[in-house]
């Protein structure tokens, strides 16, 4: 079993033209810019079925994601999230393939008593350069598949990222360049990141 947390210390975003929207009226950002923390995701992987030399490993991810970026920065919309969602991975000599599928619960900014049911997927491969080093390509998304306009935040969304990892002992370290695939993605972008993993406690 794993708990992982992730979330980024800071975001900006750069204002190029403001419009009408829902919950506009509660932007305080002025100015060409406006920042906030990123909010974070936490959850827990569990091992289904271990890996063999004839099938994948099998495993259940569920997670939550906090409200930490406030909606007045432009950011943030003020809601928390649910997501489960099945996991399968398999590595064929020097190539590691995982895909996952599920679902997520979206809270709507706008109303307290309304959600949006989406559908997750993401696949990745993960290819070995040398012992530490990897090369990684990733598409992930979630499918809205509700009658009608989804509530704002809660649309269609996909990025597809293509970047390198490098791994030494729990620490590892990666960097990469992303694509939006809708068009409520950005467009282009770069990302980097440090992960360090240790044994919090043991199950007997």
């Amino acid at each position: 079993m794993r708990i992982p947390i992730h979330g980024g210390l800071h975001n900006r975003l750069a204002i190029s033209q403001r419009s009408v929207a829902p919950l506009s009226e509660m932007v305080t950002a002025t100015g060409e810019s406006t920042s906030s923390v990123e909010d974070i995701v936490i959850g827990t992987k569990i091992r289904l079925v271990p890996e063999g030399v004839a099938h994948p490993a099998i495993g259940f991810r569920f997670a939550t994601r906090l409200p930490n970026a406030y909606n007045e920065s432009g950011i943030g919309l003020d809601t928390t999230d649910f997501f489960a969602s099945l996991l399968v991975a398999k590595t064929v000599r020097s190539i590691r393939v995982v895909g996952n599928g599920g679902m997520g619960i979206l809270g709507d900014p706008t109303r307290g008593d309304r959600q949006n049911d989406v559908l997750t997927y993401g696949v990745s491969l993960a290819r070995a350069v040398t012992v530490a080093a990897e090369l990684v390509g990733e598409f992930n998304g979630r499918m809205d598949v509700r009658n009608g306009d989804p509530p704002p935040g809660t649309e269609s969304r996909g990025i597809f990222r293509l970047g390198t990892r490098y791994t030494i002992g729990g620490w590892r370290g990666d960097a990469s360049l992303f694509f939006g695939l809708t068009s409520n993605d950005p467009h282009v972008g770069f990302g980097a990141g440090f992960t360090y993993v240790f044994n919090a406690f043991s199950v007997p």
